[in-house]
């Protein structure tokens, strides 16, 4: 009888265990391909990244003393920007609605980005979402756009 329950509680540990494993390697596999990514769009790749967000499983953004660097991979193509942040004077969140107006409330933003401004007056628009087929419903992103606007901002 003591080995019977022994077995059996051998067995529903790892029932237990085991996919839990197997879920936190994944996620720190594709943390890490997304993770090299942001880093083959770093000049320089000896320093780390002393901060960076992934969302959706096909973007990021991270900083590298006054660079940053932001992905974006869409269905068709990626979108890289790696900004200097010595060269922004301004940035700033916009949020539209399907119509491209400002929209009234969170519930009708289609698309929500950190608008930045350059000293050579170049404008550089970093999407964290947009309402499409696969992602029609804002999650983290709108913390993370928040996040990296007071990050930015405090380097600029």
């Amino acid at each position: 009888m003591d080995i019977t329950n022994t077995i059996i509680g051998i067995v529903f540990f790892s029932l237990i265990i085991i996919p839990i494993f197997i879920i936190n390697n994944n996620v720190r596999k594709r943390k890490n391909q997304l993770l090299n990514t942001l880093n083959e769009l770093s000049v320089d790749k000896s320093t780390k990244f002393s901060d960076c967000d992934f969302w959706t499983n096909n973007s990021g953004i991270g900083i590298k003393g006054d660079m940053l660097a932001f992905f974006r991979k869409g269905e068709d193509a990626q979108i890289n920007e790696v900004i200097n942040l010595k060269e922004v004077k301004k940035c700033s969140l916009v949020q539209f609605d399907k119509h491209g107006n400002v929209p009234k409330s969170n519930h009708e933003i289609n698309k929500l980005a950190l608008h930045l401004t350059l000293n050579n007056h170049k404008e550089i628009n970093l999407v964290f979402f947009h309402a499409d087929a696969k992602n029609f419903v804002i999650g983290e992103e709108f913390r993370i756009a928040k996040k990296w606007l007071d990050v930015i901002t405090s380097k600029i």
